[in-house]
């Protein structure tokens, strides 16, 4: 018999935090493009900083659920 083992395969994160994690990157993905929508047709002087919070959140969106990510 030889001493070989294998190392145990990390845990996945629990249903609950990963469905969280889904919803909250939607939400920002759908808040970002109505910010955008909203900023291409809002008043001149407050357009640019709605278009760019949408631009913002949409980014979030992707990237959030990258935090703590790790490549297998």
């Amino acid at each position: 018999m030889s001493d070989f083992q294998v190392n145990r395969a990390p845990q996945n994160d629990a249903p609950g935090a990963m469905l969280g994690r889904v919803i909250v990157s939607f939400v920002l993905f759908v808040a970002g493009l109505v910010l955008i929508g909203v900023g291409a047709v809002a008043d001149p002087s407050l357009a640019p900083f709605v278009f760019t919070g949408g631009i913002v959140a949409v980014g979030l969106a992707f990237g959030l659920p990258m935090i703590g990510g790790t490549e297998r």
